[in-house]
């Protein structure tokens, strides 16, 4: 048991990858697919859409399974479903096949999370769980860092079908690892019965919930417009700047990277400023990121290298303010930890599935179309952020400290 405690979280982060890599590092590759299966931009840009629409369809049916049959079982489903569906993306021979394999290969995230991070939270006491989760973090956003290099690499050398290829050798990997390794956390007498009523109950409270909507519609915005560069990137890149794919990787290297830096300064930062201080300079710098972004791509049309110098800054500052945000929104609500965590991953979908569909609907080869985006989102997210600040109550105070003081310990 000793062994599996402290193998299970790298189990976890190679599963995590594994997952997050199969939509970051296809990305470089969306044009050859559009090109290779005869379809339209608009068409491709839907296996996309799928994967998110998979990853929100089944969030908030996962937490109440997890408690009545246990971590292990939904866990290696997940796996299992993962292998499978890549498999079926690997030799699809049409888009609609394509789209449906996509569509599982999303579910597929919502059977690693919530059972993966139940069991580190059941695993460790609370200053373990959390020095834990931080470096869990910062591993994890490597996939979205390196997998479009990585994919990128693997288009030029081969073609996109090698990509979802060694996904699946990845993939069936780590499923062994997980028969083999994988502890069960719940104890039998601890497991819980599905109740509907109760189960409604508590997901009633949480989206009603006033303060923790307030946190986490600011952090669903920004993520969207995070989103719709990664959904718009490589056609701007490839197709209207004629870069090769494997640049759109270097591009993204230097997004995450500073995504990466903003996460890092965060760890320092916390112990010199309020939460909400934090946040507020986040959404200054990513504010003034897309401001930099729409500006350049209306004064600059034929250079891109302005739009990302703002997505950058756009990175920074939603690295800086994400933690805090997603932090204090759990903290403001009492119901069951799967049911909070079910509700923010189903925003991220949609949040997701929202930049899919924002770009299919307004794309027309021009950089001010991205950025139109971002600048959108961002505003929208700051003056969300800043609305609903005038109706903290002095209990609001306390429990940001509270937050604060349990970051420093």
């Amino acid at each position: 048991m000793f062994k599996n405690l402290l193998i299970f979280p790298l189990i976890l982060i190679c599963a995590e990858m594994a997952v997050f890599l199969s939509t970051d590092m296809y990305l470089p590759a969306l044009p050859d697919m559009m090109h290779d299966l005869d379809v339209s931009t608009s068409l491709v840009q839907l296996t996309l859409s799928a994967w998110f629409l998979g990853g929100m369809s089944v969030q908030l049916f996962i937490g109440p399974i997890c408690d009545r049959v246990g971590r292990r079982p939904v866990f290696i489903t997940g796996m299992l479903i993962f292998v499978l569906s890549t498999f079926v993306c690997a030799i699809a021979p049409n888009i609609s096949i394509l789209i449906a394999a996509r569509f599982f290969q999303g579910c597929t995230i919502c059977f690693i999370i919530v059972p993966g991070y139940a069991s580190i939270h059941e695993l460790y006491d609370q200053k373990n769980s959390v020095r834990l989760l931080a470096t869990m973090s910062s591993i994890t956003v490597l996939a979205p860092a390196l997998g479009p290099f990585l994919g990128g690499l693997l288009a030029t050398l081969t073609n996109w079908r090698w990509i979802f290829l060694s996904l699946f050798v990845w993939g069936l990997l780590i499923t062994g690892w997980v028969l083999a390794r994988m502890p069960e956390t719940l104890a039998a007498d601890k497991r819980a019965p599905l109740n509907l009523p109760f189960v409604l109950g508590q997901y009633k409270s949480i989206v009603t919930n006033w303060q923790f909507m307030h946190y986490l519609l600011p952090y669903w915005l920004m993520f969207c417009g995070f989103m719709s560069w990664l959904v718009c990137g490589p056609f701007l890149v490839t197709n209207e700047f004629h870069y090769k794919p494997l640049y759109f990787g270097i591009f993204q290297l230097l997004v995450f990277g500073f995504y990466m830096v903003a996460n890092r300064l965060v760890r320092f930062l916390v112990d010199k400023m309020r939460l909400n201080q934090l946040i507020e300079l986040g959404l200054f710098i990513l504010l003034a990121g897309s401001l930099f972004s729409m500006a350049t791509s209306l004064l600059y049309p034929s250079h891109l290298f302005g739009l990302i110098g703002g997505i950058m800054l756009f990175a920074f500052g939603f690295g800086l303010s994400s933690a805090s945000l997603q932090r204090l929104a759990i903290e403001s609500s009492d119901a069951p930890m799967g049911s909070r965590m079910a509700v923010l991953s189903t925003g991220l979908g949609i949040s997701g599935l929202l930049a899919t569909g924002l770009v299919s609907l307004t794309y027309h080869g021009k950089l001010s179309s991205l950025a139109s985006i971002l600048f959108a989102t961002a505003v929208c997210a700051s003056l969300l952020y800043r609305s609903g600040k005038r109706y903290h109550s002095p209990a609001d105070n306390e429990m940001e400290s509270a937050v604060l003081s349990n970051n420093e310990g």
